[in-house]
């Protein structure tokens, strides 16, 4: 029969991260959580394992160890609830002009901020009226992060928040030449998205980006439409720290003047 430190080992050679709970669940059913947990312990006393954050460890075993644990994984087991979300987002779905050591996901729990090799974890609260997407088409997915599924926001959510929050997307230009890589986009979920969030803003920032890429992904008029709709009088702002902007005036916008955006999301 296998030895209790046997069976921890093997679990470790198994899994590059896993929550406390997973750990406990998993492993050595036939004995108290207590002891459960001190084997893991013990393991993390060894080397053998490390703790990340409060109830999140990274074996240091076989084919992990001395690795950096993968970062997509390490923010997706951060909360139960947990969505990479914005640039780590568009890292998840492949499209991402750059790589950043700023990890974000979007839970209703509250996570505190940790670091883990050099990359920073960052929780996201979501938006407030999140709550008024029941119903609504889902607002994540699936998306391969080695042999693990992950789950992440959307192509259209994730336009959508990037523009709303650019400096989680990286800055202007890093978030348009991002958003710019997605093949397809679904303007109709955009626009579903838009009014889910009773954001005006939101939607002269998303109408004009679409706009923008209307060729690129196809964005039928009447989608365009919809999002004109929910403007409002206005007007709204791209960016809060330009000193030099154009009006856009079909979307009631200020836009940073003198900027190539349409060679940024087709680049």
């Amino acid at each position: 029969m296998a030895t209790k430190s046997s069976m921890t080992v093997c679990y470790l050679g198994q899994h590059a991260v896993f929550t406390l709970d997973e750990f406990l669940s998993a492993v050595d059913g036939t004995v108290s959580r207590s002891t459960r947990y001190t084997n893991l312990r013990n393991a993390v006393e060894r080397g053998q394992a490390r703790r990340l954050t409060r109830g999140l460890y990274a074996s240091n075993m076989g084919a992990f160890r001395g690795r950096t644990p993968r970062v997509s994984l390490v923010a997706a087991k951060s909360a139960p609830d947990a969505v990479l979300a914005y640039h780590t987002a568009l890292e998840a779905h492949g499209v991402a002009h750059s790589i950043l050591r700023r990890v974000l996901f979007v839970s209703d729990r509250r996570v505190s901020v940790f670091s883990v090799d050099g990359y920073r974890f960052e929780r996201v609260a979501p938006p407030k009226r999140l709550a008024c997407l029941a119903g609504e088409p889902e607002q994540s997915q699936l998306v391969r992060s080695g042999d693990d599924l992950v789950l992440a926001t959307t192509p259209e959510r994730t336009l959508v928040d990037c523009l709303m929050r650019l400096d989680l997307a990286g800055g202007l230009e890093e978030g348009l030449r991002s958003v710019g890589g997605f093949p397809n986009m679904d303007s109709g979920r955009v626009a579903q998205y838009v009014r889910a969030l009773g954001s005006p803003t939101a939607a002269a920032r998303a109408g004009w980006l679409l706009e923008l890429g209307r060729q690129m992904w196809h964005v039928p008029e009447s989608d365009l439409g919809r999002l004109r709709a929910m403007t409002g009088r206005g007007p709204y702002r791209l960016s809060g720290s330009a000193l030099s902007v154009d009006f856009v005036a079909g979307w009631r916008l200020y836009v940073p003047a003198g900027l190539p955006y349409e060679d940024w999301i087709r680049s």
